[in-house]
């Protein structure tokens, strides 16, 4: 019987298994492995040179790794101020979070990634936040209509190459190719080119001289 290493410390297995994936190296787990064990008994922000301490790291590097931890969204840090006095907590629940979402299958990831690209590109475009009822109208296009993000992209790049940023525009380019079965970024190329040959035609024809034989009259005799 272990005289030591049996000595209760919850050390979580998927983390063990799957920190690779996580995109965190063997140093990096060491010091999460800390800030679990400090997690046990407080939540408040130990320094640098406490963590240190405990490991062959020296501070500047325990401190480096701590922020790229932060930047990698595995641990979160807030600032608490009252009474001029100010004390540092962090969280461990974005690790936690990222640990379940292994559960979920990549498709659904990219799904959620393509739609919060998506929505951030709305936004860029149109200079401000969408309202509630432009995302659910984002999420219709996806949801029940079946239009992809690329498709839904190409169809914002129509609106505003021809100045006509709006919701109302974008739907109407979305179900004149739904009609014409319109699926991919090709598919919506070649009705662009249809359109744009159709409309040349048209304009040719309009202004093609109009003969008045019955007068016997000829445009080009002037």
């Amino acid at each position: 019987m272990f005289q030591y290493i049996n000595q209760q410390l919850a050390v979580p297995k998927r983390l063990i298994s799957n920190y690779s994936k996580l995109g965190i190296n063997e140093t990096e787990l060491v010091i999460l492995l800390k800030m679990i064990l400090i997690s046990s008994e407080s939540n408040e922000m130990p320094s640098f040179e406490a963590v240190a301490k405990e490991t062959s790291l020296d501070v500047n590097q325990v401190a480096t790794l701590i922020q790229g931890l932060i930047q990698k969204d595995m641990l979160q840090v807030t600032v608490n101020h009252s009474d001029s006095h100010y004390s540092e907590h962090f969280s461990l629940q974005p690790l936690d979070d990222k640990l379940a979402a292994l559960d979920i299958p990549a498709d659904v990831i990219n799904k959620q990634l393509d739609f919060t690209q998506l929505f951030e590109r709305f936004e860029v475009q149109f200079g401000r936040p969408l309202t509630p009822i432009e995302m659910q109208t984002l999420t219709h296009w996806i949801d029940t209509d079946h239009h992809s993000t690329e498709l839904i992209n190409t169809a914002l790049d129509e609106a505003t190459v021809h100045d006509k940023l709006s919701f109302k525009y974008i739907d109407r380019i979305l179900l004149n190719w739904k009609k014409r079965n319109v699926k991919t970024i090709d598919d919506s190329k070649a009705v662009r080119k249809d359109f744009q040959q159709t409309k040349q035609f048209t304009k040719t024809i309009e202004n093609f001289p109009v003969f008045d034989w019955v007068n016997g009259e000829n445009p080009y005799d002037k």
